[in-house]
């Protein structure tokens, strides 16, 4: 899979762009705020449906205009024509999606048109962050590549937030039945025992690659762990069966029932896949506590391209690599090691300097563009 246009129009400060990509590396390059990241944005925008850096739709339109629009041409492995994907941003109106000028019903319904791997510097905390982070990982990789897993998502977080209002009146002295507690118990036990699956069976998978690149990167010397935390699905029973979907439902059925008086003190949901997370350790210790920040470094770079060969091993095509200004952050060493794993894949690299690219990487598979103003001002 590659990305070999993108088109922009009144998209932050780029007023009217039009970029062709190469198949192997591209380096953006610039002084800081003339667009560069605004130019990942805005392709990344495809495989996530909105801004990877928080901002709001509203927030990506040009001052003054009234709307904003991106356009890319994303060519599938095998196919004989691209795919034109395209976003329409507008101010007093909904966004509209669309594929080969076919609308699409949902943002749900566009991720997975395409796939892509973001790596930013705010990605490095990941391994000494919030649980939240290392969760929405794991929901960004999932979404791009089971559509069923935006589903179970959307449902969960819809029942949490209401049973969360609920539990807020009702610790105010709101009457609430127990059916509709039950009610909401079922639905958030339904869809969360779906996504606590999906995250176990990726973080399964996760700690494979994990462990192959760690092993390169250090030449065997540090033996890394991914597990996924999850009171809905400990590894075994007492009896040593495999725990299953049923049963995870039933334990969070259960817990959501029986600690109503808990819950309605803290004034939020405490219990389910909103609160579970990935342990990452070194040599049996935790990341968070233990690593140092280069560890933490080749665990997130690591962590990355094992997301990229999920994606392959899942749909048979590589996603195409975001690297957003990473480098700055990574030594020498840790830069030929990314480019080396990714030869033979699209990259699109940001970067104050276009001597960022290692000297392990031949300049006949580099196409240099030095942005500037919102503006693509040469190539060489």
């Amino acid at each position: 899979m590659k990305v070999k246009r993108a088109v922009f129009s009144n998209y932050r400060n780029i007023a009217a762009e039009e970029i062709e990509l190469s198949s192997s590396v591209n380096v953006l390059w610039g002084l800081n705020a003339q667009g560069k990241s605004n130019i990942l944005e805005g392709i990344y925008y495809f495989a996530r449906g909105r801004s990877f850096r928080g901002a709001k739709d509203r927030e990506l339109i040009s001052f003054d205009a009234p709307f904003a629009s991106i356009g890319v041409d994303v060519e599938r492995d095998g196919a004989q024509y691209p795919v034109r994907l395209e976003v329409l941003l507008r101010r007093d109106a909904k966004k509209r999606l669309s594929r080969n000028g076919a609308v699409f019903s949902s943002v749900s319904e566009m991720i997975g048109n395409l796939r892509a791997v973001l790596f930013c510097p705010a990605h490095l905390s990941m391994i000494s962050g919030s649980p939240a982070e290392r969760r929405q990982f794991l929901d960004i990789a999932l979404s791009q590549l089971h559509p069923e897993y935006i589903e179970l998502l959307s449902v969960y977080k819809a029942a949490v937030g209401e049973r969360n209002a609920l539990l807020r009146r009702a610790s105010s002295g709101f009457p609430v039945s127990k059916e509709e507690w039950e009610v909401y118990a079922a639905q958030m036990s339904e869809s969360a025992a779906g996504i606590a699956k999906m995250r176990l069976e990726y973080a399964g998978e996760l700690a494979t690659h994990i462990s192959s690149f760690f092993s390169d990167m250090t030449d065997g010397g540090e033996a890394p762990s991914v597990e996924y935390e999850s009171h809905l699905l400990p590894k075994e029973r007492e009896d040593g069966e495999p725990f299953s979907e049923d049963d995870a439902k039933e334990r969070l059925y259960n817990k959501l029932i029986s600690n109503l008086d808990r819950e309605q003190a803290a004034g939020s949901t405490l219990w389910g896949v909103h609160k579970d997370d990935l342990k990452l350790s070194i040599n049996g210790c935790d990341t968070r506590l233990y690593a140092s920040q280069g560890q933490q470094r080749s665990f997130a770079l690591a962590m990355k391209l094992a997301e990229g060969e999920i994606s392959r091993k899942s749909t048979g095509e590589y996603p195409v690599f975001l690297l957003d200004d990473v480098f700055s952050e990574l030594d020498a060493g840790r830069r030929a090691f990314i480019m080396d794993k990714l030869s033979g894949r699209q990259i699109v690299v940001t970067s104050c300097e276009p001597s960022v690219i290692p000297d392990n990487v031949s300049s006949s598979d580099v196409t240099f563009m030095e942005v500037s103003g919102g503006r693509i001002r040469e190539r060489k």
